[in-house]
């Protein structure tokens, strides 16, 4: 790699040991652009720092109570190289599928100069729950097939209507054009950093593209439990930000919670019919079946938590919260 970089990848670390030598691997595989790789480990107690060390990685190391999500993206981008044109960031837990991942990831940027941001398609890991496949590759837009090119609209209105669909990105595995983030940087945010960015950037004026030919490998398959509390921490980010688009009124809940029978129904659907599920043994299929209700029910309820998180004792927040635990974890 030459001295100047396009482009800087920047990796939040903290006990990513699992599967973070896989994903390096496959950076380094990366061909048709010159990078960087930062890692910002944030107090890793297991072999993340080790590992690190295997890698051509420049490692920079904060408190684990210094972590924030918007503010310490930014300062993976201040540690960037000075001629480095775009940001990538990566999450510890994705892997790039192929050694395009990145030069796909970067080709909208050389399309369009309105081009702010671009993100990248996810895949999920084998052996993840089918209520979780069934939701990324059929709903959330990070597990489509099809590019998006997301601009603001010529009626306002629309936006307003339609702001989450517009705002939707993902950092999990994501480019953003450097001089945009100069003019528009992360704010220091606990949770939806990523989506408070797209959301200002389009109203700036510039573009965000999701790009299905950069594809990393990636899905949270948390235990139900901590679906609950991850959502609770989704949703509440999300509330924060946007309180007219997310669950305002008392029509949103009962779509949500009354629609958790056709969505076990549509998993079950999905696990006798579509591989790998409809070809495993009958007593593993009754399991991802009993667990289907417990997992939207779980996410529903985190749901609903998130979005009156205000009226909670702040130490209940905390324990609730998935993120707060992570961060101050040892």
């Amino acid at each position: 790699m030459s001295n100047a970089p396009e482009a800087s990848i920047i990796m939040l670390v903290k006990n990513g040991e699992r599967y973070l030598a896989e994903s390096l691997t496959q950076v380094f595989a990366q061909v048709g652009v010159t990078f960087e790789v930062i890692a910002i480990d944030s107090g890793s107690t297991d072999r993340s720092r080790a590992i690190l060390q295997q890698f051509p990685v420049h490692m920079h190391q904060i408190a684990p109570q210094a972590f924030n999500h918007g503010a310490t993206r930014n300062l993976g981008a201040e540690l960037a190289h000075a001629d480095s044109q775009f940001l990538v960031y990566l999450t510890q837990d994705a892997t790039p599928s192929d050694e395009r991942w990145l030069a796909n990831l970067l080709e909208p940027f050389a399309e369009d100069e309105a081009v702010a941001g671009v993100f990248s398609r996810h895949v999920p890991r084998a052996g993840s729950s089918p209520a979780l496949v069934r939701q990324l590759t059929t709903v959330w837009q990070s597990g489509g097939r099809e590019r998006l090119v997301k601009a603001m609209p010529d009626d306002p209105h629309i936006y307003l209507r339609d702001r989450l669909y517009y705002a939707y990105f993902s950092d999990t595995s994501s480019a953003l054009r450097r001089r945009i983030w100069e003019q528009h940087p992360y704010r220091p945010l606990n949770f939806a950093e990523d989506a408070d960015w797209a959301d200002r950037v389009l109203q700036a004026g510039y573009k965000i593209v999701f790009e299905p030919a950069s594809c990393v490998v990636h899905s949270h398959d948390y235990s139900v439990m901590e679906q609950f509390r991850q959502n609770v921490d989704h949703v509440a980010g999300m509330k924060t930000l946007f309180p007219d688009n997310v669950y305002s009124g008392y029509k949103h809940w009962l779509r949500l919670f009354g629609g958790i029978p056709g969505q076990v129904r549509g998993d079950w659907r999905y696990i006798l019919s579509d591989e790998p599920y409809s070809r495993m043994p009958r007593r593993q299929q009754l399991y991802w079946m009993a667990h289907s209700p417990a997992w939207h029910a779980a996410s529903a309820a985190g749901t609903w938590i998130g979005a009156h998180q205000d009226r909670l004792a702040p130490r209940l927040r905390r324990r609730l919260s998935r993120q707060e635990t992570i961060r101050t974890r040892g």
